[in-house]
């Protein structure tokens, strides 16, 4: 694999990417999800899980679909999707802690959350001093990834070239616009790198790692 110019920016997910999918937050986020659906906009029930689906696939997230389709107040559909208690399902990891000070270039997080979830998420690690910059939905516009206009916003948001980022997600879709557009990937909760993901580690604490084989490679080094 060929190593990218100078890397200077960590562009990295939050849920699942930061924390391991085995703590069961986003499968509650989901149903929160099915629950306003039904709960606030009179969705059948029988009908929110093909619906997510097809907004999932159009879209990006069911919240984009929701907000195009249903004019919800974002505010409050984000309110009441993130309204799960953080702090007792994550506690601080001292390791990441570590990993993410030992990384000397700039750290975002880009997430298809809210600012307000990403921050307590991170506090709840305790790591949010380490990230210059939390990017979310609403920053990009409500373009989620995989909307190529969220990587484009994102870049102009931390002034930095694709060339020069490295894009780390827990899904290969959100992975591969920033791929096309040049930056580095690395794709979390895997051993191997797939189609769109430049390489692969198994969780967010290899990153440090995965940082010294990317600038080994580019250095011209095996």
């Amino acid at each position: 694999m060929k190593a990218r110019n100078t890397m200077r920016q960590v562009l990295l997910d939050l849920d699942e990417t930061m924390y391991p999918k085995e703590t069961g937050i986003m499968e509650l986020i989901g149903e929160r999800i099915n629950e306003y659906m039904s709960g606030h906009l009179g969705i059948a029930s029988e009908d929110v899980a093909s619906l997510r689906q097809s907004y999932y696939e159009r879209y990006g997230t069911t919240g984009r679909g929701l907000y195009l389709h249903y004019d919800v107040d974002v505010d409050e559909y984000f309110e009441f999707v993130h309204d799960l208690p953080i702090e007792e399902m994550l506690q601080p990891e001292p390791h990441l802690d570590r990993m993410l000070g030992s990384l000397d270039v700039e750290k975002a997080i880009f997430t298809n959350a809210t600012v307000e979830h990403a921050r307590r998420v991170l506090r709840a690690l305790g790591v949010e001093r380490h990230f210059g910059s939390i990017i979310g939905i609403k920053e990009l516009d409500f373009y989620p990834k995989p909307d190529v206009r969220a990587y484009e916003k994102v870049l102009a948001l931390v002034g930095a070239r694709a060339e020069e980022c490295v894009l780390v997600d827990d899904r290969v879709r959100n992975l591969t616009p920033g791929r096309l557009l040049g930056m580095t990937t690395i794709l979390v909760g895997s051993r191997i790198p797939e189609d769109g993901a430049d390489y692969a580690i198994d969780e967010v604490v290899e990153l440090g790692g995965a940082m010294e084989t990317i600038r080994s490679r580019k250095r011209g080094h095996p």
